[in-house]
C-alpha cells in the first residue's frame, strides 16, 4: 500500500511538471510588405493538429508546450515556422505567387479567389496589355482554358475573334457568351462589339464564368458562359496621367499563290487535252506560249499580272493612342480615357477608324452612400469597296489568270481576261465605297448604400444606344483593252454598268433596370454567410429603314433624290423584354467547407404569354472543400500550401433564338396579281398588281426555353511555393433545343415552324499550370494550358434525321455541322483498275464514258447501298461522316521573363486536332463558277502516270465539272492542327533617375510582333485558324509594332 501511494505521488509530480512547461503564446500575424494585419490566418502546433485562427486585427493566442514549433499560414501567403520559446511571437508573412487572396469579380458581386466554388478565371490588366492588337477579344486567346478564341479574319473593323466557352451552346440559337461591362449586361449580338470598343489599356480585369455554379445567377442570358469586364477606376489620391501608343505594320500570314502566265497557258492546254484527247482547238497555241517565254512582260501584248502585288497596295499601317487620367480625392474619384485607333487594310478603300471616350466617376455622397457612373462613347467608321466584300475581291484576285490585264494606267483597268469585265483591282479602287459610321453610347448609373455593417443595397440603370448609318454608292470603272494595231489602250466598256446608291440607318436602344441587396455576416467567427437578392428588367427596341435608287448621271453627287430608276425603300422594327429575379446564398465554415446556392426566375417576351411559356426557373448548387485547412494536412503544408476540391451542378435557359416572335405566325406583304401569283397580273385586278398579305410560317404558341444543365468537378492546388495548378472536368447537356419541324408538301411550301426538340452535349476537361518566382534580379512567370471539348448531338426532331446538306450536316451521334461525304481510296491507276472498281451511278453523277472515269480520277469506296450494305455502286448511299472542324486539344504557352528594367513576353497558342474541308477555288483547278479561272500553285501537284501519289486529280478544263473528282469527300479533308507564335513583346523601362529628370513617373518603350510564324500541315497559303478553306477569306495579319508607355 505504501509503495502504491509513493508511485501515485511521483506520477502526479511528473504531470504537474509537464503542465508547468506549457506557455501561453500571443502575437500578431501581418503582411511583410505593408504591415497589414492578416485576419483568419492559421496558427497550429506542428504535428499536433491543434490550432487557432487570428482575429480581425491579426492577433492570436494559443497554449503550447514550450519549445514546440508553430506553423503560421494564410491563404495567398507563404507559410512560416517559428519556435514557441517566448510569450510573444509576432510573425510577418510574404505574399505567395498563387494570388489566392485576390478578390475576384463574379456575378453581381465579388468573392475571394480562395472561396470560389465554381469554375472561374480572372485576367488582370498586366496580362492583357502584352499584345498590341486591334480588338480586345483577340487578347483573350489562350489565356483561359476552355475558352476558344478564333480569329477568322484580318479585315479592318471585322478582325475581332469569335469566342466560345466550353463549345457550342445551341444548334440554331446564339452561342456567344454574355458580355457584362462594368455591371451592364450587353444586348445579345453586340456584346463582343462593345468589348472591342474598349482599349485593353483601359481594362482592369476580365473574369470568365464557365460552369453553372458561376453563370446560373444570370439565368436566360448565360447558357453559353459569361465574360465580366471591369474597366479602371481611380483608386488613389492625387492626379495621375498616362499615355500609351503603338504603331504597327501589317502583312498577311497566309494567302494562296497563283501560277504565272506561262504556267497558266501550259496547264490549260494539258487540262483541255485530258478532257478532249482528240481535240485540236487548244486554248493557247505553241506560238503564243513561245512568245511569252521569249518576250519580257510588257503589260500590252505579253501580260503577266501579279494580282497580289497589284491589288494589295494599301499600307497596312495601324496606330493606337490612349490617354488616361486618374484623379482621386476624399469624396470624388474620376477615371477618364481617350483612345484613337486607325487601321488600314491590304486593299484600297478598306480601313477602320475609332474614337473612344471613357468616363468613370465615383462620388461619395456620405460615409454610407456612393454614386458611381460609367460613360462610354465610341465612334466607328468602316470603309469597304461597294461592289463586293474584301474577302470576295481577294478570292477573285487569287483565282484569276495572270494573262488578264489588271491596270494599264491611272484609272485604266483591264478586262482581267473576263467576259464580264469584272476586275478586282477596279472593284477595290474605282467602283465606289461602302461607308458605315455611327456612335455607340454606353451609360450606367449606380447608387450604393451601406446602412449597417455587412449590408449593401444598390440600384442601377444602364443603357446602350447604337445608331449605325451605311451609305453605299456604286459607280462605274472604265475598262480598257490593248489595241495591237494602234499600240494604244482603247476604252471598250465600263463595269459594273449600273450606278446605285443605297442608304440604311438603324437606331437600337437597350436599357436595363436593376436592384439588389447583399448581406454578409458571421456567426461565432466560424460561420460566414453572404446573401444576395435582386431583380432586373431589360428592354430592347430596334428600328431601321433603308432606301436605294439607280441611274445617277453625276457620280460626284451621290444623293438619293438624284437617282432616276429602280426606287426602293424598306423599314422595320423589333422589341424585346426580359424580366429576372435572382438570389444567391454563400455559406462557409472556417473558410474550409464552402457552399453556394443560386436561383433565378426569368421571363421573356420571345415566348407566348397565352400558353404561359414566358417564364423559366434556373439555378445551381456548388460545394468546395479546402482540404489544406484540415489538421491532417499540417505536416505537408510546406509542400502543398493550398488545396481545394470543387463540385457544382446547375442549369441555364436560352431564349437567344434569332427572331423575337417565333411563337407567332409570320406574314409577307407583297404585290399580288392573283392568289399565289406574286408580282403577276390578272384580269380580275385590271391587270394591275394588288398589295396583299400571305402567311409564311405557322405559329407555335407552345414554344419555350432551351435549357442547359452542367456538372463540373474541379481541383485547385498551390505547391512548392511557386506552382499553382487547376483542373476541371465537366459535362454540359442542352435540351429542348429550338429546331425547325418539316411540314408536308400539302402545307403549300411554307417555312418550317420551330419546336422544342432534340438535345446536344459537350464533354470536356481543362488543365492549367503556372510557375512564378523571382531569383535575384530575374523574374519568371510561365503558364501552360491544355483543354479539350467534344461535341455530340444526341437527338433531333422526330422525323427529321438530319439538318443541313451538301458537305456538312447535323445528325444524332455526331458533332454539330460535321463534314459529310464520300471516302476516297486514291486514284484509278489504269483501265483495269476502273473495270475492277464499283461503278459510278446516281442522279447528278457523271457517267459519260468519253469523259470518265479515267486514270487519275478519284476512286471512291463502296461502303453502303439502299439496304445499308455495299452494292457494287458508288452513289449518294456511300456518303458518310468524314470529320469536323471543332478544335480539339487547345493549348497555350505564356512565358514572362524580367531582368532589371527589361521585360519579355512570349506567347504561343495552338490546336492539337482540327480538320478543314478544302473546297471551291481552294480545291478545284480552273473552277469556272462566276469568272474565267486559273489555278493555284498547290494544284501543280496533280496526277500523271509519273506522279500517281499526287495531291490533286488529273487536270481538267472547266474545273472538272464533267467528272466526279470534286464531290465532297475525305480526300479534301486536311489537318488544321497548328501551333502559332502569337506574340513576342520586349520592353524596357527607363531608369528612375533618368525619368525623374524629365519630371515623369515612368517610361517604358517596347517592340513586339504578332503571328510571327505558324507550324501546320494545312495547305500552303491557307490559314488553319480560319474555317473557310475555299479561298474566299481575308487573311489574318502578321504585325510588327513599336510603342511607348508614359506615366506623368
Amino acid at each position: 500500500m505504501r509503495k502504491t501511494i509513493c508511485m501515485l505521488l511521483i506520477l502526479l509530480t511528473t504531470l504537474l511538471g509537464v503542465k508547468a512547461q506549457d506557455i501561453k503564446v500571443t502575437g500578431t500575424v501581418t503582411e511583410s510588405a505593408t504591415g497589414k494585419p492578416l485576419e483568419s490566418a492559421s496558427v497550429t502546433i506542428k504535428g499536433k493538429g491543434k490550432g487557432v485562427p487570428t482575429n480581425v486585427n491579426g492577433v492570436f493566442s494559443i497554449t503550447v508546450p514550450k519549445g514546440e514549433t508553430l506553423v503560421v499560414s494564410s491563404i495567398g501567403y507563404n507559410g512560416k515556422e517559428v519556435n514557441a520559446d517566448n510569450a510573444v511571437v509576432n510573425v510577418s508573412l510574404d505574399k505567395s505567387d498563387n494570388n489566392l487572396a485576390d478578390v475576384v469579380v463574379v456575378g453581381y458581386g465579388t468573392q475571394k479567389r480562395a472561396n470560389l466554388s465554381g469554375s472561374v478565371v480572372q485576367l488582370n490588366n498586366a496580362s492583357l496589355i502584352k499584345r498590341q492588337v486591334s480588338s480586345a477579344t483577340q487578347v483573350l486567346q489562350g489565356l483561359a482554358p476552355g475558352v476558344t478564341v478564333q480569329q477568322q479574319s484580318g479585315k479592318p473593323g471585322a478582325d475581332g475573334a469569335s469566342i466560345r466557352i466550353r463549345g457550342e451552346g445551341s444548334i440554331l440559337g446564339n452561342s456567344n457568351p454574355l458580355i457584362v461591362i462594368d455591371g451592364l449586361q450587353m444586348p445579345t449580338g453586340t456584346g463582343q462589339d462593345a468589348l472591342n470598343n474598349i482599349d485593353p489599356n483601359v481594362i482592369e480585369s476580365v473574369t470568365v464564368l464557365k460552369d453553372a455554379a458561376s453563370t446560373a445567377i444570370y439565368g436566360n442570358r448565360a447558357s453559353a458562359g459569361v465574360i465580366l469586364v471591369k474597366t479602371k477606376r481611380a483608386n488613389s489620391k492625387g492626379l495621375q496621367v498616362s499615355y500609351n501608343n503603338f504603331f504597327s505594320k501589317q502583312s498577311f500570314t497566309a494567302l494562296p499563290k497563283r501560277v504565272g502566265a506561262i504556267e497558266h497557258m501550259e496547264l490549260s492546254n494539258i487540262a483541255y487535252l485530258n478532257q478532249f484527247p482528240t481535240g485540236t482547238a487548244l486554248p493557247f497555241t505553241i506560238a503564243q506560249i513561245d512568245k511569252y517565254k521569249s518576250t519580257p512582260a510588257n503589260n500590252f501584248d505579253v501580260i503577266n499580272t501579279d494580282w497580289e502585288n497589284e491589288l494589295l497596295t494599301n499600307s497596312g499601317l495601324m496606330q493606337n493612342h490612349n490617354v488616361q487620367l486618374m484623379s482621386g480625392g476624399e469624396r470624388l474619384n474620376i477615371f477618364s480615357s481617350f483612345t484613337f485607333f486607325d487601321q488600314k487594310g491590304l486593299i484600297q478603300n478598306n480601313s477602320f477608324k475609332k474614337y473612344d471616350i471613357r468616363f468613370n466617376p465615383e462620388f461619395k455622397l456620405s460615409d454610407k452612400l456612393t454614386l458611381s457612373g460609367v460613360l462610354g462613347l465610341t465612334n466607328n467608321t468602316t470603309i469597304n469597296p461597294s461592289t463586293g466584300s474584301a474577302e470576295f475581291i481577294i478570292r477573285q484576285a487569287i483565282g484569276l489568270p495572270a494573262i488578264g490585264g489588271g491596270r494599264y494606267g491611272d484609272g485604266m483597268f483591264g478586262t482581267a481576261a473576263q467576259s464580264n469585265n469584272r476586275n478586282p483591282i477596279a472593284m477595290a479602287e474605282a467602283t465606289g465605297t461602302s461607308n458605315t459610321s455611327g456612335n455607340t453610347l454606353l451609360t450606367r448609373m449606380a447608387l450604393n448604400y451601406k446602412p449597417v455593417k455587412g449590408l449593401e443595397l444598390e440600384a442601377s440603370w444602364g443603357r446602350e444606344k447604337r445608331n449605325p448609318y451605311t451609305k453605299t454608292f456604286q459607280k462605274n470603272a472604265d475598262i480598257y483593252t490593248p489595241n495591237l494595231t494602234t499600240g494604244k489602250y482603247d476604252k471598250t466598256s465600263v463595269w459594273p454598268g449600273v450606278t446605285r446608291l443605297n442608304e440604311t440607318w438603324r437606331n437600337d436602344v437597350y436599357q436595363v433596370f436593376s436592384g439588389q441587396a447583399i448581406y454578409a455576416f458571421k456567426v461565432k467567427s466560424d460561420h460566414s454567410f453572404k446573401i444576395l437578392a435582386g431583380a432586373q428588367q431589360e428592354l430592347t427596341t430596334q428600328y431601321f429603314f433603308g432606301a436605294s435608287r439607280e441611274g445617277f448621271i453625276n457620280p460626284t453627287q451621290p444623293y438619293l433624290n438624284l437617282g432616276s430608276s429602280n426606287i426602293q425603300n424598306n423599314a422595320g422594327a423589333n422589341e424585346l423584354a426580359l424580366v429576372g429575379f435572382f438570389g444567391r446564398l454563400n455559406y462557409g465554415f472556417r473558410d474550409k467547407y464552402l457552399f453556394e446556392l443560386n436561383a433565378r426566375r426569368d421571363g421573356s417576351s420571345r415566348f407566348s404569354q397565352a400558353k404561359d411559356k414566358q417564364w423559366g426557373n434556373f439555378g445551381s448548387a456548388s460545394v468546395a472543400w479546402v482540404f489544406s485547412k484540415e489538421k491532417f494536412f499540417n505536416d505537408i503544408s510546406k509542400y502543398i500550401s493550398f488545396g481545394k476540391l470543387r463540385g457544382s451542378f446547375g442549369g441555364n435557359g436560352n431564349q437567344n433564338i434569332g427572331s423575337n416572335y417565333v411563337f407567332d405566325a409570320f406574314y409577307q406583304q407583297s404585290n399580288y396579281g392573283a392568289i399565289g401569283n406574286i408580282n403577276g397580273t390578272n384580269p380580275y385586278f385590271n391587270n394591275l398588281n394588288t398589295l396583299g398579305v400571305a402567311i409564311l410560317q405557322f405559329a407555335n404558341p407552345d414554344l419555350s426555353w432551351e435549357t442547359s444543365q452542367q456538372w463540373n468537378v474541379g481541383l485547385d492546388l498551390s505547391f512548392a511555393k511557386h506552382f499553382t495548378f487547376t483542373a476541371d472536368v465537366y459535362n454540359r447537356t442542352v435540351k429542348n433545343m429550338i429546331l425547325p419541324r418539316s411540314l408536308p408538301s400539302s402545307a403549300g411550301g411554307l417555312n418550317d415552324p420551330f419546336v422544342n426538340a432534340g438535345s446536344m452535349e459537350n464533354k470536356g476537361w481543362e488543365l492549367s499550370l503556372n510557375y512564378k518566382t523571382k531569383v535575384n534580379k530575374w523574374g519568371f512567370d510561365a503558364t501552360f494550358m491544355l483543354s479539350d471539348v467534344k461535341n455530340n448531338v444526341i437527338g433531333l426532331v422526330d422525323g427529321l434525321p438530319f439538318i443541313g446538306g451538301g458537305s456538312s450536316r447535323t445528325q444524332s451521334g455526331y458533332a454539330l455541322n460535321s463534314y459529310y461525304g464520300l471516302k476516297a481510296s486514291g486514284y484509278y491507276a489504269d483501265s483495269n483498275d476502273i473495270k475492277a472498281s464499283p461503278t459510278l451511278y446516281g442522279a447528278g453523277w457523271s457517267t459519260n464514258p468519253a469523259i470518265g472515269p479515267k486514270p487519275g480520277d478519284l476512286k471512291y469506296q463502296d461502303i453502303s447501298g439502299v439496304d445499308g450494305k455495299p452494292d457494287g455502286k458508288i452513289d449518294d448511299n456511300d456518303r458518310t461522316f468524314i470529320g469536323n472542324n471543332f478544335p480539339r486539344f487547345e493549348y497555350s504557352i505564356n512565358l514572362n521573363v524580367s531582368y532589371q528594367n527589361f521585360d519579355l513576353n512570349i506567347f504561343g497558342q495552338g490546336v492539337g486536332k482540327r480538320e478543314n474541308f478544302l473546297s471551291g477555288t481552294g480545291a478545284v483547278p480552273f473552277l469556272a463558277t462566276d469568272f474565267i479561272p486559273s489555278l493555284l500553285d498547290i494544284h501543280k501537284n496533280y496526277w500523271t502516270p509519273q506522279n500517281q501519289n499526287a495531291t490533286f486529280p488529273r487536270l481538267l478544263a472547266g474545273g472538272g465539272s464533267y467528272t466526279n473528282n470534286f464531290r465532297a469527300s475525305d480526300w479534301y479533308i486536311r489537318s488544321a492542327a497548328f501551333f502559332r507564335l502569337k506574340n513576342i513583346n520586349l520592353g524596357y523601362k527607363l531608369p528612375a533617375n533618368v525619368v525623374s529628370k524629365a519630371k515623369l513617373a515612368a517610361v517604358r518603350v517596347f517592340i513586339s510582333t504578332q503571328n510571327l510564324f505558324t507550324i501546320t500541315k494545312a495547305f500552303d497559303g491557307f490559314d488553319p485558324e480560319i474555317d473557310n478553306a475555299n479561298g474566299e477569306f481575308y487573311p489574318v495579319m502578321r504585325t510588327y509594332t513599336a510603342g511607348l508607355n508614359v506615366t506623368f
